[in-house]
């Protein structure tokens, strides 16, 4: 019961808290956090066409270690990690729905799909968010360091929320696939939906 009232307050303070990047990685240097997300997930998005239909959403099968081929609905997932300095626990954002990201598939997982050209062959996770993340950085090489660390690791941010001090963390860019089974294992028998997907995709610039 819990879980779920966590991830809604998180989404809802995206948009009152203002983020500062230690240049200008894209076409300023300060965002409103909600916009950055919106911004790194409209990166992923140029890749190509297929890549946007996978973060949308797009029906596919799958098979994960210990269980048979399955059927639903696969999405790629930009996922922003913040990691707060002088706290243990980073937050881990969807930058689609603002959520943290649950059904996660593993590496090892194949997925398959017929309508799509990123996986229409079976093929496993781990390659091709591999393959993905190198077509990002080549389409928005803006997103490199947030992608692969330097020797100092991933880029400094500063972030102000309403009523706060300015505070320092640590802020990267992953890959990761979900998938939602047509029939949940989760033992509550009920459809697993998020509204927030229809949640549009910017443009770099638009907000």
């Amino acid at each position: 019961m819990n879980e779920p009232k966590t991830q809604t307050q998180t989404a809802l303070s995206l948009s009152d808290t203002l983020v500062k990047l230690p240049s200008h990685k894209f076409y300023r240097q300060t965002f409103m956090f909600d916009e950055l997300l919106a911004i790194l997930l409209w990166a992923v998005t140029r890749i190509s066409y297929d890549v946007k239909c996978l973060v949308d959403g797009t029906r596919c099968r799958a098979i994960q270690p210990s269980w048979g081929w399955d059927i639903g609905t696969v999405r790629l997932l930009a996922i922003a990690t913040i990691k707060i300095r002088g706290e243990e626990t980073p937050l881990e954002i969807d930058c689609k729905t603002g959520a943290t990201p649950t059904w996660l598939l593993p590496d090892s997982a194949v997925i398959q799909s017929d309508t799509n050209l990123v996986c229409r062959e079976p093929r496993q996770v781990g390659n091709i968010l591999r393959e993905l993340k190198e077509e990002l950085q080549a389409a928005c090489e803006e997103t490199t360091d947030f992608l692969v660390p330097t020797r100092l690791g991933y880029p400094a941010i500063e972030f102000l929320h309403p009523g706060q001090e300015w505070r320092q963390a640590e802020m990267r860019l992953d890959l990761e696939i979900s998938f939602l089974s047509d029939n949940p294992r989760d033992g509550n028998g009920q459809t697993r939906t998020n509204a927030a997907l229809n949640k549009p995709v910017l443009p770099l610039g638009e907000h």
